[in-house]
């Protein structure tokens, strides 16, 4: 606020000046002043002066005539009252300057039209100077500081070179307040536009708040054309790209060729690129955003339909470091995304992309895809086999396959060491002929062929909308398990199998109080001459009677294998036939039994040497003993199976090969292995006596144990058909419900005492 300088000290400030007739044309400001550049455009400054006088407003305009502040002219507008002017003022905002006369309509017309500007309009930058002819109703000092007034004069005092010399100042003193507001404004707008880009972290979102924010910052009437172009940090044009743009409704990116918007640029472009800074020009702006490794180089084209201000120029400079920190920053995001969602092997999306886009999915998007998780078979055989580059190198070639056969909207993920997930429209399925046909493709591989076969598991993601992300994945991992038990290749999933699931995971939960609890015991089934019927040998089968309630054994025993259970229940097992054995010899009955081990059992030490120890402790001999593994488990892990066998058999241990006939063995790898006994396969016997491939199967059988020296038991034999066909072809041993069913041991015990009647005929 500017205090009321007395007349005399004024008069003779002014006339120290010159001599007293002075128009104030060399005033002029920097170029470095933003006043300067923000009403450069303006070709006047605006005065209002009110007063019910017309004669001297009519003498007022006359007296300012020809005046030049800054190179601008003086431009006049007129009320006569305090409410036309109030009308005016609303009008013109950028009007510097309000000569008022106090006693108009009222006498405190002009003290109203101050509030009313003040107060209402809330116009804090416009000088009043108030103009009287009345010294009687010249305002107090506090009214002067309350009203936010500037000047006040008797209109006998003011002459004409002394309202030019006001008017002069006035209009510095309104420069420096507007200089200062814009200021303010400008870095209010920077801040908030600061603010809006710093939570943008994707490329796209990012660059359509920062040209919002631009046309902001750069204001006017119409609003500027704005474009961003990305290229290569060499500059080539042939590298640029339009990334984004924006301007009127007609101008789209679809709408103007990418030359014609380079082309207009052009030399700025070219200079941009030389200096590595922003350019600017009346019109034309280019912002220059360095790349680097992590990021390409961004160019922000600026096409105003206004001059471009020094003080434009600022706002631009200034929101230009934010934006530059704002590249820094999706660049380092996308550095940290692609190390939290890219495999780093394959440079596709990994699990956690997965997960991702599964949770944030709605239901509608989730209703139209379908998931397909693809395993290898024998991974850890690859594994082994092969050096890291050579597996990666395999690994990536299936995922190549996976990519070229599925349609080009799918996107294939990797979400563990050896499986792929599989991500697409419904509408795009592949059928299984096809999915077998991946699965039996060979891969080239430093020269070597490889078959590579997999295991698929198919999802239909909308019957699972309602599920967690990493619970899709846990079934889908659980449907390839159970693909494998089965010796399936592909899977599909059903509700059923959920509620089986939460089954088994109450089961699990039981059987491992069970263990506790001891809640196990055994039956054991006769192997029988299958001529007279008497018992040879038996078979020890564990059982689990939950309170009074039986758990079979195809539920548990499964689920014992899949959780790691199945030790455990081995060596319970291995106890209780051991136990079972002491009681029979007691009763007088001296028959070998045969127990189920898996290879995780003879590959453990502590299964082994329990072995060892029963044969000790419970004073058994360890020829009564017959260690079972399936066949296709002994050829699995032959390598690993074999010297433990040996070393079971030279302990006195009987060896047998269970369910012979289903699995791949090769003659060398069954005449190395230390076997007594192979038992077919029920699924040979049930048919047998009608069905000519079981038959075939069962006579090679007995060929291959008459050149090895086996003996052969054959599993499953319900019918006196299946009895008669297997002695016909010289197999004289047997176990099925024909002769007897598995058997707790007290009822056990009954049955041998008058097995030879029950059995006989």
């Amino acid at each position: 606020k500017k205090k009321t300088i007395p007349y005399s000290a004024l008069q003779k400030r002014y006339q120290l000046m010159s001599d007293g007739n002075f128009t104030f044309l060399d005033e002029t400001l920097s170029v470095d002043s933003p006043f300067e550049s923000v009403c450069e455009d303006k070709k006047t400054w605006k005065i209002l002066s009110v007063d019910d006088d017309v004669n001297y407003q009519n003498s007022l305009i006359y007296s300012l005539r020809g005046l030049s502040v800054s190179k601008r002219s003086i431009e006049i507008l007129t009320a006569n009252s305090a409410a036309e002017a109030a009308v005016v003022l609303s009008q013109h905002p950028d009007i510097s300057i309000v000569l008022l006369d106090v006693v108009m309509e009222r006498d405190d017309a002009g003290l109203r039209l101050v509030e009313t500007v003040r107060n209402v309009q809330g116009n804090s930058l416009v000088r009043i100077i108030l103009l009287t002819g009345q010294p009687g109703f010249a305002p107090r000092q506090d009214v002067m500081y309350q009203y936010d007034i500037n000047e006040y004069w008797n209109k006998s005092d003011i002459d004409h070179d002394i309202l030019k010399a006001v008017i002069s100042a006035n209009l510095r003193s309104w420069k420096s307040m507007y200089d200062l507001d814009q200021a303010r404004i400008g870095l209010q707008m920077v801040v908030d536009s600061s603010r809006k880009i710093a939570s943008k972290y994707d490329t796209e979102t990012f660059l359509q708040v920062v040209i919002r924010e631009i046309s902001l910052l750069m204001g006017g009437d119409k609003e500027p054309l704005l474009c961003v172009i990305q290229s290569n940090q060499d500059g080539a044009n042939e590298s640029a790209e339009i990334i984004a743009i924006s301007g009127t409704d007609k101008i789209g990116l679809q709408d103007k060729d990418k030359s014609e918007v380079i082309k207009k640029f052009q030399a700025l472009i070219d200079e941009a690129h030389e200096v590595k800074n922003h350019v600017f020009s009346e019109q034309y702006s280019v912002l220059f955003f360095p790349g680097n490794d992590e990021s390409p180089e961004y160019l922000v084209l600026v096409e105003s339909f206004q001059v471009v201000s020094e003080y434009h120029i600022r706002l631009l400079q200034v929101f230009s470091e934010n934006i530059s920190s704002g590249f820094m920053q999706i660049a380092l995001v996308n550095q940290l995304s692609r190390l939290a969602y890219q495999d780093s092997d394959l440079g596709i999306k990994n699990r956690n992309w997965l997960l991702r886009e599964l949770e944030v999915m709605n239901r509608d998007e989730i209703s139209q895809l379908e998931l397909i998780v693809v395993e290898f078979d024998d991974y850890d055989s690859h594994a082994i086999s092969f050096k890291q580059e050579e597996l990666t190198s395999l690994i990536a070639s299936v995922c190549n396959h996976l990519v070229k056969v599925f349609d080009r909207s799918a996107i294939v993920t990797r979400v563990g060491t050896d499986r792929f997930a599989v991500l697409y429209n419904k509408e795009y399925q592949l059928p299984d002929e096809t999915l077998q046909e991946i699965s039996n493709t060979n891969y080239e591989i430093n020269g070597f062929l490889v078959r590579c076969t997999l295991t698929f598991a198919r999802i239909e993601l909308s019957l699972l909308a309602s599920y967690p992300a990493p619970q899709i994945l846990h079934i889908a991992r659980s449907l390839l398990c159970f693909a494998r038990e089965d010796r399936k290749q592909i899977v599909s999933y059903e509700p059923k199998f959920r509620e089986n699931l939460i089954r088994d995971y109450q089961i699990l939960g039981d059987l491992k109080a069970a263990i506790d609890n001891n809640e196990f015991y055994v039956v054991l089934q006769p192997k029988c001459d299958l001529i007279n019927g008497k018992a040879i040998g038996l078979e020890a089968l564990l059982r689990w009677k939950k309170q009074e309630t039986m758990i079979p054994p195809n539920i548990f025993i499964p689920l014992a294998e899949r959780s790691g259970l199945i030790n455990k229940l081995d060596a319970i097992a291995a106890q209780l036939t051991f136990d079972a054995i002491r009681r029979l010899q007691e009763k007088g009955f001296n028959l070998p039994v045969s127990i189920n081990a898996t290879v995780n059992d003879l590959t453990d030490p502590d299964y082994i040497q329990l072995l060892l120890d029963l044969v000790k402790q419970r004073n058994v001999n360890s020829n009564l003993i017959e260690i079972e593994i399936t066949e296709s488990q002994a050829m699995e892990s032959y390598s690993q199976v074999k010297p433990i066998l040996e070393q079971l058999h030279t302990a006195g241990f009987k060896i047998s090969i269970d369910d012979f006939g289903t699995g791949y063995s090769s003659l060398s790898h069954i005449s190395q292995l230390a076997v007594d006994t192979i038992k077919i396969d029920i699924s040979f016997v049930t048919h047998l006596h009608e069905d000519a491939a079981s038959q075939q199967v069962v006579d090679l059988v007995m060929s291959l144990a008459e050149l090895f020296d086996f003996s052969v038991v054959a599993e499953g034999i319900e019918l006196a058909t299946q009895r008669d066909a297997l002695v016909a072809r010289g197999c004289n041993v047997g176990q099925g419900y024909l002769y007897a069913k598995p058997m707790p041991l007290d009822e056990l015990v009954e049955w041998l005492a008058h097995n030879a009647d029950v059995c006989r005929g």
